[in-house]
């Protein structure tokens, strides 16, 4: 169900492939070396340090280990990170979560593109956790995942952990550029086809450079439509790219500036569970994600020597349309005796107003929730950190924000011989209509200091005073008699708080290659006001939930190039932002309120080792996230109660990866790998006797990949498989009314077979 020009884009992505193929052949210039895991640079505490150095959990991978697995998406960082799980709904459609911390609201996630934070779309149910924006992997330094709170360093929406993904930046002694390409076929379904480049420019030697990067995807299609019979209708296509400048006038000063783009637009992977068939909808109307992501940053570094100045704005825009079949939602609705309760007051319909009752519902068989929504944030941080390898290492700086969103809610009528929805800008085509503002404005003040006692003893203490304000309006200009919605003017509802988080870290370096740390910290999200008309003002606000983490680990050095890390965690969570439903006759009103609390205990290990030209790593873990006391309070009743299992968090997840690397020739290398991710089983809705709770059963997904390669990594092509075995892996179920009932399902693909050509310069 997409425009015709997505087979000019894949041509052009056929055309990229055949010139990436070409360039992989001549041969390379440029010497790469695999960097030691342990000797891996991180930022994560906002200054370098070594990853084993760092006393907190933290995984660290490399752009060279993302583009050995064939990695182009954060999604895919779950094999490589314990604890760490994505409820995928497609591009733009994801919720990320860490230690099982999850829940509506705002996200319990920070994800960060370099210095830049991107945070979802409130849409209509005030849950920005569930639509974080996706950015193409590419031509990358390095990804960085920060398990457990890091409310003191960076704020709001990081109560589980952090998400980082640094990109290369612009060098300018050099010029540089890069390819690669990948032609595949999903089992069952189309051919998608992608392709990626680069470029490096030294615009004057030593002082100022730019680097280009660019990418197109036309993504392999297998849902299909048995209501309608077509066929792929998931085949969605992306590009983007960004722009990066780099000036260094001085050794000490550096300022970074880019621009980031990326659209994605076509129809969902979504299918109900209820036709018996995998990957098969019976839906009457379109489901879909148009959303187009821009990230416009200045970092400004400037090295006084004992002190690095940083300064960072960032700007992000985010339009996007999401668009979701409701139609059976009105099945059995066009009866007289559904008349009769929404039309005659009790009492039966007259045969005119059967008639028009019966046209109008009907009409409403073939039928979407289309919501075009718009995200402005703007950002600022500027911050002081020592530097040098001194006894004492600190930290400090102020931060501000400004989000708006606006999201307009219709109901649109679809062509019932079809399923092409009918034209949004023809009101005639509406069934219903509302338009909600949503502003949060952010500041904070932030310090961490550290100090190294006897060589090996360093205790650390940070905290973070935080003052948000939430304003939410919203109006209804055509209400919907199947929603108990009415036309209302424009009204609108303020929140605030402010408060103080605060962390503790001890760490004992025992050995030179062991450590082993403590800590306790705390995170946090921003509360906020309902975005539902007519609610009471005594249930409009909810406050910020917060936790608390305490944690104990270590890290070591085995052997050579051997590393084994472990952590062990509880985590107290108070309360709880959950949806829910107002309490009493009705419950007409959904809502998310503070009521609950929750306690999560894990273990998380991670291996890595490297051995006769054999690389292996491997990381697993145990979450236990239960409620600690039931979710009922004066205001609502929810559905979870003491010892009920928190939602989309399996118990056991586990990754590994091993690949070894045969010499053909002095400058050719045969490799092979396999990635290994097992999830276990969790549930869609914390309560057992939820009508609507669905089992996601456990999976494992294998992928395998061989090839030829330079021996400095300077080329390659590559055969793979991903899902070898076909599995089915539900990654999301859910089921409402806005279903009627059915359950939809979001899988991993089909088993996928392809090529990547990779070439640098």
């Amino acid at each position: 169900m997409l425009s015709s020009h997505k087979g000019r884009l894949f041509k052009l992505l056929q055309a990229g492939s055949a010139l990436s193929c070409m360039v992989a052949m001549a041969g390379g210039v440029t010497q790469a070396q695999e960097q030691d895991q342990g000797e891996i640079v991180v930022t994560a505490l906002k200054r370098n340090t070594r990853v084993q150095d760092t006393p907190i959990a933290i995984t660290a991978v490399t752009g060279a280990s993302l583009e050995a697995a064939g990695t182009s998406s954060f999604t895919e960082l779950t094999r490589d990170t314990p604890s760490l799980r994505i409820v995928d709904g497609g591009p733009g459609n994801r919720r990320v979560i860490l230690r099982g911390v999850t829940a509506a609201g705002e996200p319990t996630v920070g994800v960060y593109y370099d210095e830049a934070p991107v945070s979802g779309s409130v849409g209509t149910t005030s849950d920005a956790a569930g639509a974080t924006p996706d950015f193409r992997i590419f031509d990358v330094e390095r990804a960085e995942v920060l398990r457990g709170p890091q409310g003191t360093l960076y704020g709001s929406g990081s109560m589980g952990g952090t998400l980082r993904i640094i990109f290369n930046k612009p060098k300018t002694d050099k010029i540089e550029a890069a390819f690669a390409s990948t032609m595949s076929a999903v089992e069952g379904g189309s051919m998608g086809a992608s392709f990626d480049g680069m470029l490096n420019v030294p615009l004057i030697e030593d002082k100022l450079a730019i680097r280009i990067v660019g990418n197109a995807t036309q993504v392999a299609g297998y849902v299909d439509n048995s209501y309608y019979g077509y066929k792929n209708i998931n085949d969605p296509y992306t590009y983007g790219g960004r722009i990066m400048l780099r000036f260094t006038p001085t050794e000490a000063l550096t300022l970074d500036l880019s621009a980031n783009y990326e659209k994605a637009a076509g129809e969902s992977p979504r299918w109900y569970a209820e036709t018996g068939k995998r990957w098969t909808t019976d839906a009457r109307s379109e489901s879909g994600n148009y959303d187009t992501n821009r990230i416009y940053n200045a970092t400004l570094n400037y090295d006084f020597g004992p002190v690095v100045l940083t300064a960072i704005t960032t700007y992000t825009d985010r339009d996007r349309i999401v668009v979701g079949d409701v139609s059976d939602t009105f099945n059995g609705r066009d009866t007289a005796a559904r008349c009769q309760t929404y039309r005659g007051n009790g009492a039966a319909c007259s045969a005119d107003v059967l008639a028009d009752y019966l046209s109008d519902t009907r009409a409403l068989l073939s039928s979407s929730l289309y919501q075009p929504q718009s995200v402005k944030n703007w950002l600022n941080e500027i911050r002081l950190s020592s530097t040098g390898d001194g006894p004492l290492n600190w930290t400090v700086g102020l931060f501000s924000e400004d989000r708006k969103t606006v999201v307009r809610s219709t109901l649109l009528k679809a062509d019932p011989d079809t399923g092409f929805l009918y034209d949004p800008d023809d009101i005639a085509n509406l069934a219903y209509d509302r338009t909600i503002n949503d502003k949060l404005k952010q500041k904070a003040v932030f310090a961490e200091i550290s100090y190294k006692l006897f060589d090996k003893l360093t205790l650390t203490a940070g905290a973070r005073y935080y003052d948000y304000k939430k304003t939410v309006g919203g109006r209804i200009d055509m209400g919907q008699e199947h929603y108990a919605s009415v036309v209302t003017p424009y009204t609108e509802a303020k929140s605030s708080e402010d408060g103080v988080l605060t962390k503790f870290n001890i760490s004992y370096q025992a050995t030179p290659d062991v450590m082993i740390y403590a800590q306790a910290a705390q995170g946090f999200r921003p509360g906020g006001v309902n975005q539902v008309i007519g609610l009471s003002a005594a249930l409009a606000a909810y406050t910020s939930d917060s936790l608390w983490n305490y944690e104990l680990g270590f890290k070591s050095k085995i052997l050579p190039r051997t590393y084994l890390n472990m952590a062990t965690y509880q985590i107290d969570w108070s309360n709880m932002q959950v949806s829910a439903r107002t309490a009493g006759t009705g419950s007409v009103f959904g809502l998310i309120s503070n009521v609950g609390a929750a306690r999560i205990r894990g273990v998380e290990a991670e291996f890595s080792t490297e051995i006769a030209g054999i690389s292996f790593s491997a990381n697993g873990s145990y979450t236990d996230a239960k409620l600690t006391e039931d979710q009922v309070s004066t205001i609502v009743v929810a559905s979870g109660r003491k010892g009920d299992r928190i939602a989309n968090v399996p118990k056991w997840n586990f990754g590994g990866s091993a690949e070894y690397k045969h010499m053909l020739t002095d400058a050719m290398d045969a490799v092979i790998r396999t990635d290994v991710t097992y999830n276990g089983s969790s549930y869609s809705t914390i309560s057992p006797t939820d009508t609507y709770r669905r089992r996601l059963d456990d999976y494992t997904l294998t992928n395998l990949r061989l090839g030829v390669q330079a021996s400095d990594n300077n080329w390659g092509a590559h055969f793979f498989v991903n899902n070898l075995f076909n599995e089915l892996a539900v990654v999301s179920s859910s089921s409402s009314s806005n279903t009627g009932g059915k359950t939809v399902v979001f899988t991993a693909p089909p088993r996928t077979y392809g090529i990547n050509l990779t070439k640098k310069f």
